[in-house]
């Protein structure tokens, strides 16, 4: 099935040879990464983690999301067995991702090693490498199983269903301990028995999002069409997690004694966008509902990167990713981003076979 991924027209060259260049580029300024370190960053003493933390923490959480699809399919809710090798894909993309940033906000290679060397349960950074490999690994090969099966014409295998409902608890899991990058930065410390739930919200918030952001694409793009009840449900869990997540970031908005300007905009978006779906208008639009969707994306990841511009010391600092940081992390995330597509063009050729 992966030879579909050599087959495409011009707008899916150009998107393939944009990721490359990306990727090329990332490649470049990681190298210079190798040989400094993370002098190469905006991070210092005030700023322990920098965007990498945040595209790790994001992608975890969209990883963790898809539990919500593959769920309600297990327990034979039949509409959602069209889009499941699509979330199962996503979670495997978008924990390799993770974890690949994961790997360079450790500043240089022979740091992981250490880490498999001294691997703790103390450590965050240790449970956070175990668990988004054996999610990477759970993920593909069920959905390359399940959608194996689909284009033979023939029942999935017996052993993937016991899989599948081994990631339910490996995502939630997950979640949580992705947080633990948080816990510690100052002004978290009140909010601690609310950290857990806010995470997973937020998660199951952005990731789905993303989700149906991906489905809607994709029914403007090609042939491959989920259907108007796939879109409703994703619209609705969406709805649900969001409204739960941005009520849980304007507690904090409210509760901080300072509030970056920032975090009170990724809120206001993410509400705006959550509103779209209380619409019946716009919810029924393809454009509105791509732009909620986007919205609510944004919203999630700006506030998880937010986060990391409060001191350890406490108050606020300022800080600017540099060009090489930068360039390291859209490399991570391009490559990921190739990855799937590569994935979803075979998804989309086996779902639009005659």
């Amino acid at each position: 099935m992966i030879e579909k991924a050599l087959k495409g027209n011009r707008p899916y060259w150009i998107w393939i040879t944009l990721l490359l260049l990306v990727i090329a580029f990332g490649i470049s300024a990681y190298a210079q990464q190798m040989r400094l370190g993370l002098s190469v960053t905006g991070m210092g003493d005030g700023v322990r983690s920098g965007i990498t933390t945040m595209q790790y923490a994001f992608m975890a959480a969209v990883a963790a999301s898809t539990i919500l699809v593959v769920l309600p399919y297990l327990h034979d809710y039949k509409p959602f067995g069209t889009i499941v090798p699509i979330a199962q894909f996503l979670g495997a993309s978008a924990s390799a991702t993770a974890l690949l940033s994961l790997f360079i906000d450790m500043g240089k290679p022979q740091l992981m090693l250490d880490l498999l060397r001294y691997a703790t349960p103390q450590s965050p950074y240790s449970w956070a490498f175990f668990l988004l490999t054996g999610y990477f690994l759970i993920n593909l090969i069920t959905g390359w199983a399940t959608l194996g099966a689909e284009r033979k014409g023939v029942p999935t295998a017996a052993w993937v269903k016991p899989l599948i409902y081994l990631s339910i608890p490996w995502a939630i899991v997950l979640a949580v301990v992705t947080g633990f990058v948080f816990v510690n930065f100052p002004g978290n410390h009140w909010i601690a028995s609310l950290l857990a739930i806010r995470l997973l919200a937020s998660a199951f918030a952005g990731g789905t999002a993303l989700l149906l952001l991906i489905i809607l694409i994709l029914k403007k793009t090609s042939d491959f069409d989920a259907g108007r009840e796939v879109t409703d449900k994703l619209v609705m869990l969406v709805t649900y997690a969001g409204s739960c997540a941005f009520a849980l970031i304007g507690l904090e908005c409210f509760a901080r004694s300072q509030v970056l300007l920032l975090l009170w905009l990724s809120l206001l978006l993410g509400i705006a966008s959550i509103s779209v779906f209380f619409v019946p208008t716009w919810k029924s639009s393809i454009s509105w509902l791509i732009a909620a969707s986007a919205g609510v994306v944004v919203s999630i990841l700006a506030e998880k990167g937010i986060a990391l511009l409060y001191s350890s010391m406490g108050g606020i600092v300022a800080y600017t990713p540099t060009v090489k940081e930068v360039s390291v992390t859209l490399g991570v995330l391009a490559l990921g981003l190739l990855f799937f597509t590569i994935l979803l063009k075979a998804v989309v050729a086996v779902k639009t076979a005659d």
